[in-house]
């Protein structure tokens, strides 16, 4: 259920064009501390730095969405089991 709704809050942060908090703290960190911030989200950065090419914010949005979607789905074929405790003696 962590995982479902981290993604989720992931999900509707990009929909409503929102950067997640975490990064916004790390961005002030980041000024403070006498260094460059990011120009547009923690993942956005990265990848475009990883892949050399620079998304527009739809393609993220349609990436966290699908992403989120999957973790759902998959909630559906792989259900978690709750697993029995034994006590032994």
């Amino acid at each position: 259920m962590a995982h479902l709704t981290a993604i989720g809050i992931v999900v509707v942060q990009s929909w409503l064009g929102r950067i997640c908090p975490l990064t916004t703290w790390e961005m002030q960190l980041r000024i403070r501390a006498g260094e460059s911030a990011y120009s547009d989200t923690f993942i956005s950065h990265w990848l475009q730095h990883i892949i050399f090419y620079d998304a527009p914010p739809w393609v993220f949005i349609a990436a966290y969405t699908l992403f989120g979607c999957l973790t759902v789905a998959s909630w559906f074929w792989v259900r978690p089991q709750k697993k029995s405790v034994s006590l032994v003696g």
